[in-house]
């Protein structure tokens, strides 16, 4: 068994991303074995990502707290608490809190990435 504290886990700042640190939970680099990869992103007021893919890997976006947006090249959405949003492998997707408190997701990907 693998067990990490939170706090404890490196803060990451993802290229393609303005005001979001994200945390990687579970992947090949703290003992997963790169089927999956968990990571809890918190956005900051105006925190955002670009139009961006994951060759190969499907992503799942989990609302934790506050309200962001995302979306693809056809839509967007908003993403409350525990509502979820899964973009198919070589989807383009974006995430934006447009809101002026921060917001949390959890990001499943599988396969992982890192």
């Amino acid at each position: 068994m693998k067990l990490h504290r939170f706090k404890d886990l490196e803060e990451y700042l993802p290229s393609g991303h303005d005001g979001v640190v994200n945390r990687l939970l579970v992947g090949e680099g703290n003992g997963g074995d790169g089927v999956v990869s968990v990571w809890h992103g918190r956005l900051e007021p105006g925190g955002h990502s670009d139009l961006h893919a994951h060759p190969g890997s499907l992503q799942v976006y989990v609302g934790i707290s506050g309200v962001m947006v995302v979306g693809n090249d056809e839509e967007e959405h908003d993403l409350q608490p525990l509502a979820t949003a899964i973009f198919p492998k070589n989807t383009n997707h974006f995430i934006e809190n447009r809101s002026a408190e921060p917001a949390q997701v959890i990001v499943i990907s599988v396969p992982g990435l890192r």
